[in-house]
């Protein structure tokens, strides 16, 4: 499989938030079962998004859509998830 969906959430140290992003991603899987579809995290919770990024890489995928799971345009959305997205495009080619 070359393709994937990565749900970007914000993590919380409540496990009530992990848990709900996880039923979230796992109703999506259920929807698209030809699609691969993985969670990162931004703070508190794994796997970061570099992680999460590195392997689906080395799993073989080379297109990921990356969805931030983000409810407002704050430093989250603005900074930090076009950053790590842009490093991890250097970091891992193709």
């Amino acid at each position: 499989m070359s393709r994937a969906l990565l749900v970007m959430a914000h993590g919380s140290r409540d496990p009530r938030h992990a848990a709900t992003v996880h039923a979230l991603v796992g109703r999506a899987r259920s929807l698209r079962p030809g699609l691969r579809v993985e969670t990162a995290f931004l703070d508190f919770n794994g796997p970061t998004v570099s992680q999460a990024l590195a392997s689906l890489y080395l799993s073989g995928v080379r297109e990921v859509v990356a969805l931030p799971l983000l409810l407002t345009r704050a430093f989250h959305a603005k900074a930090d998830v076009p950053a790590v997205l842009a490093e991890s495009a250097t970091r891992l080619p193709g």
